[in-house]
């Protein structure tokens, strides 16, 4: 038979421990790459969870310990990934107008060649589906915003992206003789309270229409509702 020195003895064994780090160093990449997977998962619950309660009580009558329970993780954690309670809030204003801004940038990669009109018609729709599958939105930016205060401030500031996005286009529909008598905001606030308010009182607008207004017929009537009031020329 064949005789192995103590030399090969010893290659042998450096050979299995740089086998064995490397297999170590393998199995770390990947339970990381789970452990940020399930972090941006946990992340997302936190958000939706964080977005009905806010919706529900208000900020100041929230709770984390509430939101963790919703979301089926701790307290502890939502800190971790958040910060304070305030955090989390910001946290949920951008995660819900990003929504906004992400329809309304992809409508505009896609339709880029429609006329004014048309492109604009397709953001309230865009707006309204939005609101209608995500109503908890409008709650959060009606509880505890009708006055001065830092979140008030931070809700102005952070639709002014979101109204960079549709100032260019809501000028070019008023050129083509729409909207007189409106600048970009007080445009903005009109709408909101046309398109958003059915929704946000759904019981009372469901008992008033017969008819659910977050279906999906229910979307379309109310879409076609809105756009027939917007849409006329003032002679």
């Amino acid at each position: 038979g064949r005789i192995v020195t103590d030399g090969q003895n010893g290659e042998n064994s450096e050979m299995t421990k740089v086998s064995q780090a490397m297999n170590q160093h393998k199995n770390r990449r990947k339970l990381g790459k789970q452990t940020r997977e399930v972090s941006e998962k946990t992340k997302e619950k936190v958000l939706r969870a964080a977005l009905a309660e806010f919706a529900r009580e208000g900020f100041f009558n929230a709770k984390l310990r509430d939101i963790a329970a919703l979301a089926g993780t701790t307290h502890s954690l939502i800190r971790h990934h958040f910060g304070s309670k305030d955090d989390l809030w910001k946290a949920v204003v951008d995660y819900g107008l990003q929504l906004h801004e992400d329809s309304l940038l992809k409508i505009l990669t896609l339709r880029e060649s429609a006329d004014s009109v048309e492109l604009f018609k397709d953001f309230i729709a865009s707006y309204i589906l939005t609101v209608a599958k995500h109503p908890e939105l409008s709650k959060i930016l009606l509880h505890g915003n009708s006055r001065t205060s830092p979140h008030l401030d931070y809700l102005i500031e952070r639709q002014k992206r979101l109204h960079a996005v549709i100032e260019p286009v809501f000028k070019n529909a008023q050129a083509c003789g729409y909207f007189k008598g409106f600048d970009h905001d007080s445009f903005s606030v009109y709408v909101r309270a046309l398109v958003e308010t059915p929704i946000a009182t759904r019981d009372l607008t469901n008992q008033l229409l017969k008819d659910d207004i977050r279906s999906e017929k229910g979307i379309a009537l109310h879409t076609e509702r809105v756009l027939r009031f917007l849409f006329h020329k003032e002679t």
